[in-house]
């Protein structure tokens, strides 16, 4: 079990992060995309983050029960996550958002 309010706070920090995300793909982005492609956009964007969420929900459990099993495969997930949310965000112009 997790410390008391840790995983409440992860889970209102990944809301925010969602929500935030979301909002700028649907006042910047969505008016130059098809509906079928903002709807695969929303998806990638949900499913990558809760993935996210629930890696660091696992691994909060793991250091609360003593038991930390961080393996090359999460830590390979994390790096793939960071690229596509950080890396692949520079714009034309080369700057980053």
């Amino acid at each position: 079990m997790t410390q008391p309010g840790l995983q409440e706070v992860l889970h209102r920090r990944k809301q925010r992060c969602i929500a935030t995300i979301l909002g700028i793909k649907e006042r910047e982005v969505d008016e130059f995309i098809s509906a079928g492609t903002q709807a695969k956009l929303r998806k990638v964007i949900l499913d990558e983050v809760n993935d996210f969420y629930d890696i660091a929900v696992d691994l909060l459990n793991s250091v609360d029960n003593g038991n930390v099993t961080i393996n090359q495969l999460w830590l390979d997930k994390l790096d793939e996550l960071y690229n596509h949310v950080v890396v692949n965000t520079v714009s034309s112009n080369g700057t980053k958002h």
